[in-house]
Protein backbone atom coordinates (compact mmCIF):
# COMPACT_ATOMS: atom_id res chain seq x y z
CA UNK A 1 0.00 0.00 0.00
CA UNK A 2 2.76 2.27 0.73
CA UNK A 3 4.14 2.06 -2.79
CA UNK A 4 0.76 2.73 -4.45
CA UNK A 5 0.22 5.86 -2.32
CA UNK A 6 3.66 7.17 -3.38
CA UNK A 7 2.80 6.75 -7.04
CA UNK A 8 -0.58 8.49 -6.59
CA UNK A 9 1.06 11.45 -4.89
CA UNK A 10 3.62 11.84 -7.66
CA UNK A 11 0.83 11.82 -10.25
CA UNK A 12 -0.96 14.69 -8.50
CA UNK A 13 2.23 16.70 -8.32
CA UNK A 14 2.89 16.29 -12.06
CA UNK A 15 -0.62 17.40 -12.94
CA UNK A 16 -0.31 20.52 -10.84
CA UNK A 17 2.97 21.47 -12.58
CA UNK A 18 1.49 20.95 -16.04
CA UNK A 19 -1.49 23.13 -15.14
CA UNK A 20 0.80 25.94 -13.97
CA UNK A 21 2.83 25.83 -17.19
CA UNK A 22 -0.31 26.05 -19.34
CA UNK A 23 -1.43 29.12 -17.42
CA UNK A 24 1.93 30.80 -17.96
CA UNK A 25 1.89 30.07 -21.71
CA UNK A 26 -1.64 31.41 -22.06
CA UNK A 27 -0.62 34.61 -20.27
CA UNK A 28 2.38 35.15 -22.53
CA UNK A 29 0.37 34.50 -25.68
CA UNK A 30 -2.20 37.09 -24.60
CA UNK A 31 0.62 39.64 -24.12
CA UNK A 32 2.08 38.90 -27.56
CA UNK A 33 -1.32 39.22 -29.26
CA UNK A 34 -1.90 42.50 -27.47
CA UNK A 35 1.44 43.95 -28.66
CA UNK A 36 0.85 42.71 -32.23
CA UNK A 37 -2.57 44.33 -32.24
CA UNK A 38 -1.14 47.65 -31.13
CA UNK A 39 1.63 47.47 -33.78
CA UNK A 40 -0.92 46.65 -36.47
CA UNK A 41 -3.05 49.63 -35.49
CA UNK A 42 0.02 51.92 -35.59
CA UNK A 43 1.03 50.56 -39.01
CA UNK A 44 -2.45 51.05 -40.38
CA UNK A 45 -2.46 54.60 -39.07
CA UNK A 46 0.91 55.48 -40.60
CA UNK A 47 -0.12 53.85 -43.90
CA UNK A 48 -3.19 56.04 -44.04
CA UNK A 49 -1.02 59.13 -43.37
CA UNK A 50 1.58 58.14 -46.00
CA UNK A 51 -1.11 57.36 -48.50
CA UNK A 52 -2.69 60.73 -47.92
CA UNK A 53 0.68 62.47 -48.38
CA UNK A 54 1.34 60.56 -51.59
CA UNK A 55 -2.08 61.48 -52.93
CA UNK A 56 -1.44 65.14 -52.09
CA UNK A 57 1.97 65.09 -53.77
CA UNK A 58 0.55 63.34 -56.83
CA UNK A 59 -2.20 65.89 -57.15
CA UNK A 60 0.32 68.73 -56.69
CA UNK A 61 2.56 67.27 -59.41
CA UNK A 62 -0.38 66.98 -61.74
CA UNK A 63 -1.29 70.61 -61.09
CA UNK A 64 2.33 71.68 -61.81
CA UNK A 65 2.48 69.68 -65.05
CA UNK A 66 -0.86 71.13 -66.12
CA UNK A 67 0.36 74.65 -65.31
CA UNK A 68 3.55 74.12 -67.31
CA UNK A 69 1.55 72.80 -70.22
CA UNK A 70 -0.76 75.80 -70.10
CA UNK A 71 2.23 78.18 -69.81
CA UNK A 72 4.10 76.73 -72.78
CA UNK A 73 1.21 75.91 -75.05
CA UNK A 74 -1.46 78.46 -74.22
CA UNK A 75 0.62 81.50 -73.27
CA UNK A 76 3.93 81.18 -75.15
CA UNK A 77 2.58 79.01 -77.96
CA UNK A 78 5.53 76.62 -77.52
CA UNK A 79 5.72 72.90 -77.65
CA UNK A 80 5.83 71.20 -74.26
CA UNK A 81 9.32 70.45 -72.93
CA UNK A 82 10.70 67.17 -74.19
CA UNK A 83 11.85 64.82 -71.44
CA UNK A 84 15.05 63.07 -72.65
CA UNK A 85 14.99 59.33 -72.89
CA UNK A 86 17.80 57.04 -71.67
CA UNK A 87 18.95 56.51 -75.26
CA UNK A 88 19.24 60.27 -75.76
CA UNK A 89 21.34 60.53 -72.60
CA UNK A 90 23.70 57.88 -74.03
CA UNK A 91 23.99 59.80 -77.31
CA UNK A 92 24.77 63.02 -75.44
CA UNK A 93 27.48 61.26 -73.40
CA UNK A 94 29.01 59.88 -76.61
CA UNK A 95 29.08 63.38 -78.13
CA UNK A 96 30.85 64.73 -75.02
CA UNK A 97 33.46 61.97 -75.25
CA UNK A 98 33.93 62.67 -78.95
CA UNK A 99 34.46 66.37 -78.26
CA UNK A 100 37.05 65.52 -75.60
CA UNK A 101 38.91 63.29 -78.07
CA UNK A 102 38.82 66.03 -80.70
CA UNK A 103 40.26 68.54 -78.24
CA UNK A 104 43.04 66.11 -77.30
CA UNK A 105 43.85 65.55 -80.99
CA UNK A 106 43.92 69.30 -81.57
CA UNK A 107 46.29 69.76 -78.64
CA UNK A 108 48.56 66.99 -79.98
CA UNK A 109 48.50 68.56 -83.44
CA UNK A 110 49.35 71.94 -81.94
CA UNK A 111 52.30 70.48 -80.04
CA UNK A 112 53.54 68.75 -83.20
CA UNK A 113 53.34 72.04 -85.10
CA UNK A 114 55.59 73.61 -82.48
CA UNK A 115 57.99 70.64 -82.47
CA UNK A 116 61.40 71.17 -84.04
CA UNK A 117 62.09 68.30 -86.44
CA UNK A 118 65.77 67.97 -87.35
CA UNK A 119 67.34 65.56 -89.85
CA UNK A 120 71.10 64.92 -89.50
CA UNK A 121 72.87 63.69 -92.65
CA UNK A 122 76.43 63.44 -93.93
CA UNK A 123 79.37 61.08 -94.20
CA UNK A 124 80.19 59.04 -91.09
CA UNK A 125 83.67 60.61 -90.97
CA UNK A 126 82.45 64.16 -91.47
CA UNK A 127 81.72 64.82 -87.81
CA UNK A 128 77.97 64.20 -88.04
CA UNK A 129 78.01 61.54 -85.33
CA UNK A 130 79.96 63.88 -83.07
CA UNK A 131 77.34 66.60 -83.58
CA UNK A 132 74.47 64.23 -82.81
CA UNK A 133 76.16 62.69 -79.79
CA UNK A 134 77.15 66.03 -78.25
CA UNK A 135 73.73 67.51 -78.86
CA UNK A 136 72.09 64.66 -76.97
CA UNK A 137 74.73 64.70 -74.24
CA UNK A 138 74.27 68.43 -73.67
CA UNK A 139 70.49 68.67 -73.83
CA UNK A 140 69.11 65.16 -73.34
CA UNK A 141 69.59 62.82 -70.42
CA UNK A 142 72.91 61.06 -70.11
CA UNK A 143 72.43 57.63 -71.61
CA UNK A 144 75.65 55.87 -70.57
CA UNK A 145 76.06 54.48 -67.08
CA UNK A 146 79.50 53.83 -65.63
CA UNK A 147 79.27 50.17 -66.55
CA UNK A 148 78.23 51.06 -70.10
CA UNK A 149 81.12 53.51 -70.38
CA UNK A 150 83.57 50.77 -69.45
CA UNK A 151 82.37 48.66 -72.37
CA UNK A 152 83.82 51.29 -74.74
CA UNK A 153 87.37 50.99 -73.34
CA UNK A 154 88.39 48.45 -75.96
CA UNK A 155 87.02 50.57 -78.83
CA UNK A 156 88.81 53.72 -77.65
CA UNK A 157 92.14 51.98 -77.19
CA UNK A 158 91.74 50.28 -80.56
CA UNK A 159 91.28 53.74 -82.08
CA UNK A 160 94.52 54.85 -80.42
CA UNK A 161 96.20 51.76 -81.87
CA UNK A 162 94.99 52.78 -85.35
CA UNK A 163 96.47 56.21 -84.68
CA UNK A 164 99.88 54.67 -83.87
CA UNK A 165 99.85 52.62 -87.07
CA UNK A 166 98.88 55.70 -89.11
CA UNK A 167 101.76 57.72 -87.64
CA UNK A 168 104.23 54.95 -88.44
CA UNK A 169 102.88 54.51 -91.99
CA UNK A 170 103.08 58.24 -92.65
CA UNK A 171 106.70 58.40 -91.49
CA UNK A 172 107.66 55.30 -93.49
CA UNK A 173 105.93 56.32 -96.71
CA UNK A 174 107.41 59.80 -96.80
CA UNK A 175 110.87 58.66 -95.69
CA UNK A 176 111.32 61.85 -93.74
CA UNK A 177 114.33 62.06 -91.46
CA UNK A 178 113.29 62.93 -87.94
CA UNK A 179 115.54 64.86 -85.57
CA UNK A 180 118.14 62.63 -83.93
CA UNK A 181 116.50 62.83 -80.52
CA UNK A 182 113.24 61.47 -82.01
CA UNK A 183 114.71 58.38 -83.66
CA UNK A 184 114.47 56.56 -80.35
CA UNK A 185 110.82 57.59 -80.05
CA UNK A 186 110.09 56.16 -83.48
CA UNK A 187 111.73 52.87 -82.45
CA UNK A 188 109.49 52.81 -79.36
CA UNK A 189 106.41 53.23 -81.58
CA UNK A 190 107.50 50.27 -83.71
CA UNK A 191 108.05 48.17 -80.62
CA UNK A 192 104.67 49.27 -79.25
CA UNK A 193 102.65 48.07 -82.24
CA UNK A 194 104.66 44.88 -82.83
CA UNK A 195 105.02 43.39 -79.35
CA UNK A 196 102.73 45.14 -76.88
CA UNK A 197 99.16 43.98 -76.20
CA UNK A 198 96.78 46.06 -78.40
CA UNK A 199 94.74 46.96 -75.32
CA UNK A 200 97.78 48.26 -73.46
CA UNK A 201 99.64 51.53 -73.99
CA UNK A 202 102.96 51.85 -72.18
CA UNK A 203 104.28 55.07 -70.66
CA UNK A 204 107.14 55.07 -73.16
CA UNK A 205 104.61 54.72 -75.99
CA UNK A 206 102.61 57.67 -74.67
CA UNK A 207 105.72 59.84 -74.51
CA UNK A 208 106.79 58.79 -78.02
CA UNK A 209 103.39 59.71 -79.50
CA UNK A 210 103.35 63.12 -77.80
CA UNK A 211 106.89 64.06 -78.83
CA UNK A 212 106.61 62.94 -82.45
CA UNK A 213 103.18 64.56 -82.89
CA UNK A 214 104.41 67.91 -81.55
CA UNK A 215 107.56 68.14 -83.72
CA UNK A 216 107.37 70.49 -86.70
CA UNK A 217 108.43 67.89 -89.27
CA UNK A 218 105.56 65.56 -88.43
CA UNK A 219 103.04 68.43 -88.13
CA UNK A 220 103.84 69.46 -91.70
CA UNK A 221 103.45 65.88 -92.93
CA UNK A 222 100.09 65.49 -91.16
CA UNK A 223 98.78 68.73 -92.67
CA UNK A 224 99.73 67.71 -96.19
CA UNK A 225 98.60 64.10 -95.81
CA UNK A 226 95.56 62.79 -97.67
CA UNK A 227 96.61 59.18 -98.34
CA UNK A 228 97.13 57.69 -94.87
CA UNK A 229 93.86 57.17 -93.04
CA UNK A 230 94.00 58.74 -89.58
CA UNK A 231 91.10 58.55 -87.11
CA UNK A 232 88.76 61.48 -87.72
CA UNK A 233 89.61 63.06 -84.34
CA UNK A 234 93.28 62.11 -84.22
CA UNK A 235 94.45 65.35 -82.51
CA UNK A 236 91.92 64.79 -79.73
CA UNK A 237 93.13 61.26 -78.99
CA UNK A 238 96.73 62.50 -78.94
CA UNK A 239 95.81 65.14 -76.36
CA UNK A 240 93.99 62.56 -74.21
CA UNK A 241 96.42 59.65 -74.66
CA UNK A 242 97.83 59.81 -71.12
CA UNK A 243 94.37 59.49 -69.60
CA UNK A 244 93.42 56.74 -72.04
CA UNK A 245 96.61 54.79 -71.22
CA UNK A 246 96.03 54.86 -67.44
CA UNK A 247 95.22 51.58 -65.69
CA UNK A 248 91.94 52.85 -64.23
CA UNK A 249 90.77 54.44 -67.48
CA UNK A 250 87.00 54.78 -67.93
CA UNK A 251 85.91 56.28 -71.28
CA UNK A 252 84.08 59.58 -71.13
CA UNK A 253 81.14 60.73 -73.25
CA UNK A 254 83.62 62.90 -75.17
CA UNK A 255 85.74 59.82 -75.98
CA UNK A 256 82.76 57.80 -77.16
CA UNK A 257 81.37 60.61 -79.29
CA UNK A 258 84.63 60.71 -81.28
CA UNK A 259 84.62 57.03 -82.17
CA UNK A 260 83.71 56.15 -85.72
CA UNK A 261 80.62 54.00 -85.25
CA UNK A 262 79.37 52.66 -88.55
CA UNK A 263 75.65 52.01 -88.41
CA UNK A 264 72.75 51.82 -90.83
CA UNK A 265 69.16 52.91 -90.81
CA UNK A 266 67.60 55.75 -88.88
CA UNK A 267 67.97 56.56 -85.20
CA UNK A 268 65.52 58.88 -83.47
CA UNK A 269 65.82 60.96 -80.32
CA UNK A 270 63.45 63.36 -78.59
CA UNK A 271 64.64 65.92 -76.06
CA UNK A 272 63.96 69.35 -74.64
CA UNK A 273 66.41 71.97 -75.90
CA UNK A 274 65.66 74.81 -73.51
CA UNK A 275 62.27 76.02 -74.78
CA UNK A 276 62.44 73.93 -77.97
CA UNK A 277 60.94 70.44 -78.31
CA UNK A 278 63.31 68.61 -80.63
CA UNK A 279 62.70 65.43 -82.63
CA UNK A 280 66.05 64.40 -84.13
CA UNK A 281 66.48 61.88 -86.96
CA UNK A 282 70.03 60.58 -87.50
CA UNK A 283 70.38 59.16 -91.02
CA UNK A 284 73.07 56.48 -91.40
CA UNK A 285 74.33 54.49 -94.38
CA UNK A 286 72.82 53.77 -97.77
CA UNK A 287 69.02 53.88 -98.08
CA UNK A 288 67.33 51.71 -100.67
CA UNK A 289 64.44 53.06 -102.73
CA UNK A 290 62.07 50.67 -100.96
CA UNK A 291 63.25 51.97 -97.58
CA UNK A 292 62.75 55.55 -98.72
CA UNK A 293 59.22 54.91 -99.93
CA UNK A 294 58.19 53.17 -96.73
CA UNK A 295 59.90 55.44 -94.20
CA UNK A 296 60.79 58.90 -95.52
CA UNK A 297 57.25 60.27 -95.15
CA UNK A 298 58.13 60.80 -91.46
CA UNK A 299 60.63 63.47 -92.52
CA UNK A 300 57.98 65.65 -94.14
CA UNK A 301 57.75 69.11 -92.64
CA UNK A 302 61.25 68.97 -91.16
CA UNK A 303 62.35 72.29 -89.72
CA UNK A 304 65.94 71.90 -90.88
CA UNK A 305 68.34 69.50 -92.55
CA UNK A 306 71.67 69.43 -90.69
CA UNK A 307 74.30 68.45 -93.26
CA UNK A 308 77.92 67.98 -92.10
CA UNK A 309 80.98 68.05 -94.38
CA UNK A 310 84.69 67.59 -93.60
CA UNK A 311 85.91 70.57 -95.60
CA UNK A 312 89.59 69.66 -95.06
CA UNK A 313 89.19 66.73 -97.48
CA UNK A 314 89.18 69.09 -100.45
CA UNK A 315 92.68 67.82 -101.40
CA UNK A 316 91.62 64.16 -101.35
CA UNK A 317 91.39 62.86 -104.96
CA UNK A 318 87.91 62.02 -106.23
CA UNK A 319 87.63 58.58 -107.88
CA UNK A 320 91.41 58.36 -108.10
CA UNK A 321 91.74 61.54 -110.21
CA UNK A 322 94.39 63.72 -108.62
CA UNK A 323 93.00 66.88 -110.23
CA UNK A 324 89.46 66.30 -108.91
CA UNK A 325 88.54 67.15 -105.32
CA UNK A 326 86.64 64.78 -103.06
CA UNK A 327 84.27 67.68 -102.40
CA UNK A 328 82.76 67.05 -105.83
CA UNK A 329 81.19 63.98 -104.26
CA UNK A 330 79.97 66.08 -101.31
CA UNK A 331 78.32 68.60 -103.64
CA UNK A 332 76.41 65.77 -105.32
CA UNK A 333 75.41 64.17 -102.01
CA UNK A 334 74.23 67.54 -100.71
CA UNK A 335 72.12 68.04 -103.82
CA UNK A 336 70.48 64.63 -103.42
CA UNK A 337 69.39 65.55 -99.88
CA UNK A 338 68.40 69.17 -100.49
CA UNK A 339 66.22 68.30 -103.49
CA UNK A 340 64.12 65.62 -101.79
CA UNK A 341 60.46 66.54 -101.69
CA UNK A 342 60.30 65.92 -97.92
CA UNK A 343 62.49 69.02 -97.42
CA UNK A 344 60.63 71.34 -99.80
CA UNK A 345 59.70 73.69 -96.92
CA UNK A 346 62.82 73.13 -94.80
CA UNK A 347 65.99 75.10 -94.19
CA UNK A 348 69.56 73.78 -94.32
CA UNK A 349 72.11 74.04 -91.51
CA UNK A 350 75.41 73.38 -93.27
CA UNK A 351 78.21 72.45 -90.85
CA UNK A 352 81.63 72.68 -92.52
CA UNK A 353 84.03 70.88 -90.20
CA UNK A 354 87.84 71.08 -89.73
CA UNK A 355 88.07 74.71 -90.79
CA UNK A 356 91.49 75.26 -89.16
CA UNK A 357 93.03 72.30 -90.95
CA UNK A 358 91.43 73.51 -94.18
CA UNK A 359 93.18 76.88 -93.79
CA UNK A 360 96.50 75.20 -92.95
CA UNK A 361 96.30 73.01 -96.04
CA UNK A 362 95.74 75.91 -98.43
CA UNK A 363 99.41 76.84 -98.18
CA UNK A 364 100.52 73.41 -99.37
CA UNK A 365 97.56 72.49 -101.63
CA UNK A 366 95.97 75.61 -103.22
CA UNK A 367 92.26 75.31 -103.91
CA UNK A 368 92.66 76.37 -107.54
CA UNK A 369 94.63 73.16 -108.15
CA UNK A 370 91.34 71.27 -107.82
CA UNK A 371 88.80 73.84 -109.08
CA UNK A 372 89.73 75.53 -112.34
CA UNK A 373 87.10 78.25 -112.03
CA UNK A 374 88.39 79.45 -108.66
CA UNK A 375 90.42 82.67 -108.62
CA UNK A 376 91.96 83.26 -105.18
CA UNK A 377 92.18 86.69 -103.61
CA UNK A 378 95.84 87.26 -102.86
CA UNK A 379 94.98 89.52 -99.91
CA UNK A 380 92.98 86.82 -98.12
CA UNK A 381 93.29 83.39 -99.72
CA UNK A 382 91.48 81.60 -96.89
CA UNK A 383 88.44 83.90 -97.02
CA UNK A 384 88.15 83.75 -100.81
CA UNK A 385 88.50 79.95 -100.71
CA UNK A 386 85.80 79.74 -98.07
CA UNK A 387 83.44 81.92 -100.03
CA UNK A 388 84.04 79.90 -103.19
CA UNK A 389 83.19 76.57 -101.54
CA UNK A 390 80.11 78.10 -99.94
CA UNK A 391 79.00 79.35 -103.35
CA UNK A 392 79.38 75.82 -104.73
CA UNK A 393 77.04 74.48 -102.05
CA UNK A 394 74.57 77.26 -102.87
CA UNK A 395 74.68 76.28 -106.56
CA UNK A 396 73.97 72.68 -105.54
CA UNK A 397 70.88 73.93 -103.71
CA UNK A 398 68.54 73.66 -106.70
CA UNK A 399 65.34 74.12 -104.66
CA UNK A 400 66.48 77.46 -103.24
CA UNK A 401 66.31 76.42 -99.58
CA UNK A 402 67.60 78.81 -96.93
CA UNK A 403 71.18 77.86 -96.03
CA UNK A 404 72.82 78.70 -92.71
CA UNK A 405 76.52 77.76 -92.77
CA UNK A 406 78.82 77.18 -89.81
CA UNK A 407 82.60 76.77 -90.22
CA UNK A 408 83.83 74.88 -87.18
CA UNK A 409 86.43 72.60 -85.62
CA UNK A 410 84.23 70.02 -83.92
CA UNK A 411 86.99 68.01 -82.27
CA UNK A 412 88.22 70.87 -80.08
CA UNK A 413 85.52 70.82 -77.40
CA UNK A 414 81.90 70.26 -76.51
CA UNK A 415 80.83 72.85 -79.13
CA UNK A 416 78.35 74.52 -76.79
CA UNK A 417 78.82 77.84 -78.65
CA UNK A 418 77.99 76.13 -81.94
CA UNK A 419 74.81 74.59 -80.51
CA UNK A 420 73.74 77.95 -79.06
CA UNK A 421 74.12 79.44 -82.53
CA UNK A 422 72.14 76.59 -84.07
CA UNK A 423 69.39 77.05 -81.48
CA UNK A 424 69.17 80.76 -82.30
CA UNK A 425 69.02 79.84 -85.97
CA UNK A 426 66.14 77.44 -85.35
CA UNK A 427 64.26 80.12 -83.44
CA UNK A 428 64.83 82.50 -86.37
CA UNK A 429 63.47 79.84 -88.76
CA UNK A 430 60.36 79.42 -86.61
CA UNK A 431 59.75 83.15 -86.47
CA UNK A 432 60.20 83.43 -90.22
CA UNK A 433 57.69 80.64 -90.81
CA UNK A 434 55.23 82.32 -88.45
CA UNK A 435 55.58 85.59 -90.40
CA UNK A 436 55.02 83.71 -93.66
CA UNK A 437 51.85 82.14 -92.28
CA UNK A 438 50.52 85.53 -91.15
CA UNK A 439 51.36 87.02 -94.53
CA UNK A 440 49.68 84.20 -96.42
CA UNK A 441 46.63 84.44 -94.14
CA UNK A 442 46.41 88.19 -94.77
CA UNK A 443 46.65 87.57 -98.51
CA UNK A 444 43.79 85.08 -98.28
CA UNK A 445 41.79 87.56 -96.18
CA UNK A 446 42.33 90.30 -98.76
CA UNK A 447 41.15 88.10 -101.60
CA UNK A 448 38.10 87.11 -99.56
CA UNK A 449 37.10 90.73 -99.01
CA UNK A 450 37.36 91.37 -102.74
CA UNK A 451 35.47 88.25 -103.78
CA UNK A 452 32.85 88.44 -101.03
CA UNK A 453 33.50 84.93 -99.74
CA UNK A 454 34.06 84.01 -96.11
CA UNK A 455 37.51 83.98 -94.53
CA UNK A 456 37.06 80.62 -92.86
CA UNK A 457 36.17 78.82 -96.08
CA UNK A 458 39.39 80.10 -97.67
CA UNK A 459 41.68 79.90 -94.66
CA UNK A 460 41.00 76.28 -93.81
CA UNK A 461 42.24 74.91 -97.17
CA UNK A 462 45.34 77.11 -96.92
CA UNK A 463 46.35 75.36 -93.72
CA UNK A 464 46.73 72.13 -95.65
CA UNK A 465 49.38 73.73 -97.84
CA UNK A 466 47.41 74.91 -100.85
CA UNK A 467 48.96 78.37 -100.87
CA UNK A 468 52.40 78.86 -102.37
CA UNK A 469 55.50 78.95 -100.16
CA UNK A 470 57.54 82.13 -99.95
CA UNK A 471 61.12 81.32 -100.85
CA UNK A 472 63.78 82.93 -98.70
CA UNK A 473 67.26 83.41 -100.06
CA UNK A 474 70.35 82.34 -98.19
CA UNK A 475 70.46 84.26 -94.94
CA UNK A 476 74.16 84.24 -94.37
CA UNK A 477 77.17 82.38 -93.11
CA UNK A 478 78.58 82.02 -89.62
CA UNK A 479 82.07 81.01 -88.63
CA UNK A 480 82.54 79.41 -85.23
CA UNK A 481 86.17 78.44 -84.73
CA UNK A 482 89.27 79.35 -82.74
CA UNK A 483 90.53 81.16 -85.84
CA UNK A 484 87.68 83.55 -86.51
CA UNK A 485 84.09 84.29 -85.62
CA UNK A 486 81.88 86.42 -87.79
CA UNK A 487 78.63 86.61 -89.66
CA UNK A 488 78.87 87.29 -93.36
CA UNK A 489 75.92 88.71 -95.24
Amino acid sequence: MYGSDRIAADGLTFKSHATAQRKILLHKSRQIRSRDGKSLKMLQGSSRVNGACIRVLTQTSAVIQCSRYIFYVKLLRREPEHIPTEEEYDVAAAVIRSDAIDRALQEDASSLRHEIKLVAAGNSTSGKELVVHQMKALYAESYHSVEELKTYRKAVRSTVRVLLHAMIDLLKDTGIILPTDLNQEFAILLHEVETIDPQTITKDGVQAVERIWSCQEFATLYTQNFEIGFPSCAPYFVREIRRIASDDYVPSEADISRLIQHSRGVKEARFKWNELDVHLFNMNGYKSDNFRRRWYHQLEGATALIYTVDISEYDRPYLGQSSQSHLVYEFGAFTSWATQEEFADSSVILILNNFSRFCDKLEHAPLDSFFDDFVPDEKDVAESSRQYLLSRFKKANFNGLSIYSFWVDLELGDNAALFDSIKNTLQHIQQRKARDQVWNASQVSGSDSRSGTGLVSRLLPSRSGTFSRTTVETDGSRVISPVRSEKAG
